[in-house]
């Protein structure tokens, strides 16, 4: 991996320099090339952001600018991450190599608003530095990714509630399998990553994540780390996150959520006062046809 990325980012150069359309964007901590100066200012705009907010929670300064490369076809993608990854994939971070790679949105649809797709490789360079060679489930990794870009609503509340509901709940151990997921499948396995991160800091304590990290990195196994950030080994952990979810992200319970409710009455109302007026407009429309002489009366035979 680390061999075939350098190679491709001397082609991907070298392609941008032979065409003489080479745009890179420099800052403090970023070298941004794209074929699009614009949108390579965005991306530093946003990453320079995400730096302040990733140094402060790990702690720690990347040494080096991270390389940022926006491809305009699937061959260039493939050339600098590898062709290994999944078709849904539309960014990837290889935090060995300092690099951030994007499909370029001129071509490809994002489904996610930029900042978060930015904030999301960021982290993965970050938890990547904090590391080193080590490696954590892909669970963490993600949900670490996920919880940093601050992305959770309605969307991702209802594809957990759903999968409660129908028994798809799968364990997080599985998400290690998350490449060979289709999209669906897939955004689930985020969600539940992100709820796992979520439930650590919630339960546990703010910073619950990173003394886990900084444990692992100071040569405890997952068993270890586990107990001594939240007195449980991994496996009953992951009971505990389970039980959780099932217990919290079931149909009953999030429509007795005060918000919800009060949310749904309002909507209610709403609908209500756009179905009284459409009523009330049908029936003046019939007034003013039957002063014209073009509807029968209530009273009239017909």
């Amino acid at each position: 991996m680390k061999f075939s990325g350098r190679l491709g980012i001397l082609v991907y150069l070298a392609t941008l320099t032979a065409t003489g359309s080479a745009q890179i964007v420099n800052s403090a901590h970023f070298e941004v090339h794209s074929l699009n100066q614009n949108f390579s200012e965005q991306v530093n705009q946003i990453l320079e952001a995400g730096y302040s907010k990733a140094s402060a929670y790990f702690q720690i300064d990347l040494s080096q600018k991270v390389q940022v490369f926006v491809t305009a076809n699937p061959a260039e993608f493939d050339s600098l991450v590898g062709p290994n990854l999944p078709d849904w994939s539309i960014a990837c971070a290889i935090p060995e190599q300092n690099l951030i790679v994007l499909k370029s949105p001129d071509r490809y649809h994002y489904r996610k608003e930029l900042s978060e797709v930015l904030y999301h490789e960021l982290a993965h360079i970050f938890l990547g530095k904090a590391l080193g060679s080590l490696n954590l489930p892909l669970w963490m990794n993600e949900g670490l990714a996920v919880w940093f870009s601050e992305k959770w609503g309605w969307e991702e509340k209802i594809l957990v509630a759903r999968a409660v509901l129908t028994g798809s709940i799968f364990p997080l151990g599985r998400i290690d399998s998350l490449d060979y997921f289709r999209a669906s499948k897939a955004q689930l396995a985020y969600a539940l990553s992100f709820l796992a991160v979520s439930f650590l800091e919630t339960q546990y304590g703010q910073g619950a994540f990173l003394k886990l990290v900084n444990g692992i990195g100071a040569g405890q196994d997952l068993n270890q780390a586990f107990l001594s950030t939240t007195g449980l080994d991994y496996l009953s952990f992951q009971k505990e996150f389970q039980g959780m979810v099932r217990k919290r992200y079931n149909w009953i319970a999030i429509f007795s959520d005060s918000i919800v409710l009060w949310t749904g009455l309002a909507l209610l109302f709403v609908l209500l006062y756009f179905v009284k007026k459409i009523r009330t407009k049908k029936i003046l429309q019939r007034w003013e046809r039957e002063e014209k002489g073009l509807a029968p009366r209530d009273s009239d035979s017909y």
